[in-house]
């Protein structure tokens, strides 16, 4: 009994894959989240949320670093080029496609490095409610957190203009339709030029993942859809519907778009400088539809 619990704890310890390249050292590192294992997760916020079941799965505690995007394709499609930085202007496309980035890494060495053994386990993207348990702390999301961490955001994310109280005043007064365009006018305090900055430069959340508000957004496997059609086994929706599902928020957002529980859409197609991925190792799901 002691060494098969032994085993196990050894099983879940984060998976590593370490690298040189001419800009120096890199690491790959990957946390277990554990599963909620029959007591669900309330994904989404205040009154718009939904049971989720959760099982476990290891994701990557940064999301994925230029170096390593050039270390399995061989370039670098960055618009702002650092190897310690975000991977961004990728479209999901790039990601999921034949030959993309993750059919490459799933035939490099990194996977058998980091699968120990398990010819199942799988690099994908996650799913939706995955993402949205491992940023609230998985076990630990009834913390309740705003930001991945912490209700602080300058404690662990990487945004733009802040949402002041001035701003909520004039959610109370005139609503938030009214609210947000007065804002969007009236513009932040001064102007803010931003831009992606290298991986886990703030604090990690209870699980030691970084860069889950803030940054780069982070591409899901799911195709969008409202609250109602999430699947509830912590599977990737795969419903009809050309816009795929991102989270997190980036370097130049309001802060409150950098919440766990924002959700965005756009079509699988598109990539600009905001937009990232982060990687889980687990085995294949198939998406719900």
């Amino acid at each position: 009994m002691g060494s098969d619990n032994s085993a196990r704890l050894r099983a879940l310890q984060p998976r590593r894959y370490a690298w040189r390249d001419k800009s120096g050292e890199h690491e790959l590192i990957l946390a277990w989240v554990p599963g909620t294992d029959g007591t669900p997760y309330d994904f989404g916020n205040g009154a718009d949320r939904r049971a989720i079941e959760v099982p476990g799965f290891f994701i990557a505690t940064t999301p994925v670093t230029q170096a390593l995007w050039r270390h399995v394709m061989g370039s670098n499609p960055a618009a702002r080029p650092d190897p310690r930085c975000p991977v961004e202007n990728v479209s999901w496309e790039h990601v999921t496609a034949r030959g993309g980035f993750l059919d490459r890494i799933n035939a490099s060495e990194i996977l058998g490095s980091v699968a120990e053994g398990d010819s199942e386990l799988r690099f994908r993207l996650p799913s939706e409610t995955e993402w949205e348990y491992a940023a609230r702390g998985g076990p630990h999301w009834p913390d309740g957190f705003a930001f991945s961490g912490s209700n602080d955001p300058d404690a662990v994310a990487w945004y733009g203009p802040r949402w002041t109280h001035r701003h909520q005043l004039m959610v109370r007064l005139l609503g938030w339709r009214i609210a947000w365009r007065l804002a969007h006018v009236l513009g932040p305090p001064r102007r803010l030029r931003t831009q992606t900055h290298p991986v886990a430069g703030k604090a990690p959340n209870q699980l030691g993942i970084y860069d889950m508000s803030g940054n780069v957004m982070e591409w899901c496997q799911d195709v969008c859809t409202d609250l109602a059609s999430i699947p509830a086994d912590g599977s990737p929706f795969g419903g009809g519907g050309g816009e795929r599902r991102l989270r997190g928020g980036c370097h130049h957002n309001w802060d409150l778009h950098c919440r766990v529980w924002w959700r965005y859409g756009i079509e699988q197609d598109f990539h600009d400088g905001c937009i990232g991925l982060r990687l889980v190792l687990a085995h294949p799901t198939a998406a719900a539809t």
